[in-house]
Parts: structure tokens; sequence; C-alpha cells
């Protein structure tokens, strides 16, 4: 079920993080929502890695899994940061976008895998460009990424958080789940 997890949430996590907003250790990293596969790898990926890792949330119970599972703070969804960070992962889309976007220091990275709460939001074009940021679509990963993301999880030995494991004749009641948020980690389906 872990090794499930690992093409698809953490590989796109990972690519996120390393491959397009070049995440280093000591950097400042927001990521939008607490639960979902690719916020839980995200946020355990970063931790690892060596950043700072800050997410939002409108779940106690979600916040507080976070922060055992690497985060260093929890901010309420649109909460006011104390400070701007130097990346955005952004899997929420148009309820946290601008969020995303006023939370971005001068030429910091925002990086878009997803859209669950909506495809269409308002962007401040002059923030993007007076701030010179970074706006970037990822998805998924390529195989070399992959095998660093295997090396990566050996080295640190993190493991993918899963919330349930269900026979796929109950994928109908796993992807409910997925559809009203209560979810923290992956749901893998087995045949």
């Amino acid at each position: 079920e872990e090794a499930a997890c690992l093409p698809t949430a953490w590989l796109t996590a990972y690519r996120m993080l390393f491959t397009q907003a070049r995440v280093t250790p000591g950097q400042t990293v927001l990521v939008q929502g607490a639960g979902g596969g690719v916020a839980t790898a995200l946020v355990a990926l970063g931790a690892a890695a060596g950043a700072r890792m800050w997410v939002t949330s409108r779940n106690p119970s979600k916040a507080s899994r976070v922060l055992a599972l690497g985060a260093d703070e929890v901010f309420e969804s649109g909460a006011r940061l104390p400070a701007r960070v130097d990346a955005v992962m952004e899997t929420v889309g148009a309820a946290t976008w601008a969020h995303s976007v006023r939370s971005l220091r001068p030429g910091g990275t925002l990086v878009v895998s997803g859209a669950t709460s909506g495809y269409a939001a308002e962007t401040e074009l002059n923030r993007v460009f007076f701030l010179q940021l970074r706006v970037l679509g990822s998805t998924m990963g390529t195989r070399d990424e992959l095998v660093r993301l295997l090396a990566f999880c050996e080295r640190t030995g993190l493991r993918p958080p899963i919330h349930s494991v269900l026979p796929l004749a109950e994928a109908r009641a796993g992807f409910a789940a997925l559809d009203a948020g209560d979810v923290f980690g992956k749901v893998v389906f087995t045949p």
C-alpha cells in the first residue's frame, strides 16, 4: 500500500518541491491544506529536507496530525502569515489562490498541481510581475525523479501516511471521503 502512493502523490510532491520550486534547506514553504495525499507528502518530504514547513488548515484534528508529520506551524486558511514565504505549494485551487499569491516573498515560487476547490481563480497580475513571482504547473514526475524519491525515502525512513485501504468494490466510499475532505493521507484501493 505504501509503495502504491509513491509514484502518484509522493512523486508529484517531490517534483513540486525539488524540481519546480528548487526548495533548499532553511527555506520557508507554505502548503495550502493539511490532509490530502500530496499535502502530507509535501510536509514530510520538505521537513526531512530541512525546509521550514508552514501549512494552512481549517481542521484542528488535521492540524495536530500535520504537526506530528513535520510541519513547523499551522495557520487558519487565509490567515496573515508572520512572514512571506519562499515557495507555496498549491493543491486547493480557487479557495486559496489569492492567499497563495499574497504569501510569496519577492522572487518567490508558486507551484500548483491541483484545484480541488475549483479551477478558476482571479490573480492580481501586478503582484506577479512587480514581485517577479514564478508560477509553475506541475504533476507527477519523471522516472529519474522517482528513483531519487525512493532513495530519499530509503535514507530518511519516510513512509506515506495512509488514510484507509479499501477493496476496489468499495471505491465509491473512498471517493466520497476524498470529496468530503475527510482524509489524512492516501486512500488506497486493492483489487
